[in-house]
């Protein structure tokens, strides 16, 4: 989702474990994650491959609409692009 700030989706500010941006690449139907929350600094990649493996990446708020579709996820340090994941289109 789009928003200014990270705070502006957090429901529970105690679960915070950081944040950052992502970018889509169409071709490969891949999300990028990278970068730091102004809010919440970055995220670590364990936690963003946690998410990932448990199906918890959402576009809302309510945490109802999930990425899946056979999403590719990787991130980036900054010096490499690590691969973290293909979501199955039946999770």
């Amino acid at each position: 989702m789009k928003v200014s700030y990270h705070k502006e989706i957090v429901t529970d500010i105690t679960k915070v474990k950081g944040g950052g941006w992502f970018r889509r690449t169409d071709e490969t139907n891949t999300i990028t994650f990278y970068g730091a929350s102004f809010d919440f600094g970055a995220a670590k990649l364990e936690d963003i491959r946690k998410c990932i493996e448990d199906g918890k990446v959402f576009t809302n708020p309510d945490l109802t609409h999930l990425i899946v579709n056979n999403t590719n996820f990787s991130f980036d340090t900054g010096f490499e692009i690590i691969e973290l994941s293909v979501r199955s289109a039946c999770h």
